[in-house]
């Protein structure tokens, strides 16, 4: 039997801050995440799914024809903020791109290479409102999980370190759509409940939110994402106190997809299954 190739892990690397605590899950070839030492996935909003350092890392090594490596999950109310940078790196003469550098030394943190090669991940101390994606740069305050391999970047801490105000200017300067917003203005629209459209999506669970009503919810867009493993979609729709009714999705594919868009595709969707119990749609 030729068993999968695990990805590279050193574990004499991985910062000892990051290991306490039940964070911790295994992943697949495919960085799907696994529940150490069973087969069925993890989810990074289900704590139910993690295990501790040392139990992730048995099972990693005691089923190598299961398991390719092993990951944190980042949590809501973490103290850490988890920063991916897609191909930046070049596998083989592992030189850097300028823009990942300039990012890198800004943040100047335990800094590691992903499995593939070409990725840098990026642990610090911080605190945002939300995660931040687009295509070759996420930023994650909570509902992921980081593969780890221990292949540090040697020209940076080999721990994390508290950078609030940096992560804040990467937001500014990298996102600034998300931070040129200004207070959200009162809601004077026809008057529509959220709950009309609960039976149009898979809903996750209610999260609680206290400007509104909020659930976690599957993309209906879900195809497109880059990792559609399972109900970890980062998908949420809800309703204000005033009644404005909202869609948010953090994967890079959906950045510019709000309500109105979230509406027409969960309508267009309930019009064909409609038509299929009909047994007029073709």
């Amino acid at each position: 039997m030729i068993l999968p190739k695990q990805f590279p892990y050193y574990p004499e690397h991985v910062p000892k801050e990051l290991k306490p605590g039940r964070f911790w899950v295994c992943c697949d070839a495919d960085k799907v995440p696994l529940v150490p030492w069973e087969r069925f996935r993890a989810s990074s909003t289900d704590a139910d799914t993690w295990r501790h350092y040392d139990e992730a890392v048995a099972a990693f090594h005691a089923h190598p024809e299961r398991y390719a490596g092993v990951g944190r999950v980042i949590t809501d109310g973490d103290a850490y903020i988890g920063v991916d940078l897609d191909d930046v790196r070049d596998p083989v003469s592992r030189e850097l791109s300028p823009e990942a550098m300039t990012i890198l030394e800004s943040l100047d943190s335990y800094a590691e290479v992903s499995p593939s090669g070409a990725g840098v991940k990026v642990w610090i101390k911080a605190v945002l409102d939300r995660s931040y994606v687009k295509p070759g740069l996420e930023v994650y305050q909570r509902g992921r999980y980081f593969t780890v391999t221990g292949q540090f970047l040697p020209q940076f801490p080999l721990t994390v370190q508290n950078r609030q105000y940096e992560i804040e200017t990467l937001v500014e300067v990298e996102f600034p759509t998300a931070r040129r917003r200004g207070p959200i203005e009162a809601y004077d629209g026809p008057q529509v409940r959220l709950v009309e459209y609960l039976d149009t999506v898979e809903v996750l669970g209610e999260v609680p939110d206290g400007a509104g009503v909020k659930f976690r919810v599957r993309c209906p867009w879900i195809t497109e994402h880059t990792d559609s493993n399972g109900r970890d979609t980062g998908t949420y729709i809800g309703q204000r106190q005033d009644g404005g009714l909202w869609f948010q999705c953090w994967h890079a594919h959906c950045a510019s997809r709000g309500w109105v868009e979230f509406r027409q595709a969960v309508r267009l969707r309930a019009k064909k299954l409609a038509l299929i119990k009909k047994g007029t749609y073709a």
